[in-house]
């Protein structure tokens, strides 16, 4: 756009041969002014000679990318994503293709928009997967029961204890390991057991932490809340019931 406007005329403005070619010439932003001319001695935008030159803006640096963990996500090779799809698909496998695809699909198609009119956004909840874990969770045989039944057992047996049990037992082992590497005749392997317990904790904190850890921790979350819920559904059918 080079035209100038009919309201910004050069015969509008006082016009003149001043010294450097009008307040134009020094100006910092003739090259995208339209109104540019050589003749002005005013500047015919803000009156002033010549406008304020524009802000600089000095551009952050660059964060530097120095170690794997750093890099930009799109160009890893993470193999625990593969191998975490690989897993959904097989675990779907064994439970039957499809049917997860159709709740999924009905899941979706239930409610497309909030009560604002935005989209809504169910891959967020993976409900694919959330549905597998909970046919894991209710399905699979762990001994005589799934893990939902052991979970409600658990609660039932020990109510609130069935939080502390497990932990009990793990400082039941491990405080005499602890305490045994002090022991001048078994110090040397108490530190060994020591040893190995960290490697398999840094090994299993690495799995549960990985874009596979969903493998693990995904069931079991799905265990103890459908546990929950069967411990307190048969509580309100043996209450309503009579049943001892």
């Amino acid at each position: 756009m080079t035209d100038t406007p009919p309201s910004f005329t050069k015969t509008s403005w006082p016009l003149g041969t001043p010294d450097g070619g009008g307040c134009c010439a020094k100006c910092p932003i003739r090259e995208g002014c339209a109104l540019a001319a050589d003749t002005y001695v005013a500047c015919p935008i803000t009156g002033s000679t010549p406008p304020p030159a524009p802000p600089t803006r000095i551009p952050a640096p660059a964060p530097a990318v120095d170690a794997y963990e750093e890099a930009p996500a799109e160009r890893r090779f993470d193999v625990t994503a593969i191998a975490s799809r690989g897993v959904e698909a097989a675990i779907s496998g064994a439970f039957g293709f499809g049917w997860t695809d159709l709740a999924t699909a009905v899941i979706e198609r239930s409610a497309r928009f909030d009560s604002e009119g935005n989209p809504v956004d169910w891959g967020r909840l993976q409900i694919k997967r959330n549905l597998l874990c909970i046919a894991v969770a209710t399905a699979v045989p762990i001994g005589d029961h799934t893990a939902t039944v052991w979970v409600a057992d658990a609660l039932r047996t020990y109510s609130v204890g069935a939080v502390f049990v497990p932990a009990g037992m793990a400082l039941g082992f491990v405080m005499p390991v602890f305490v045994g590497q002090f022991v001048p005749a078994i110090g040397g392997l108490c530190r060994g057991a020591i040893h190995l317990g960290a490697v398999i904790t840094r090994a299993a904190w690495r799995l549960i932490t990985s874009r596979l850890g969903w493998v693990v921790t995904r069931p079991a979350i799905w265990a103890v809340i459908c546990g929950l819920a069967t411990a307190t559904w048969r509580f309100i059918v043996y209450r309503l019931t009579g049943a001892v």
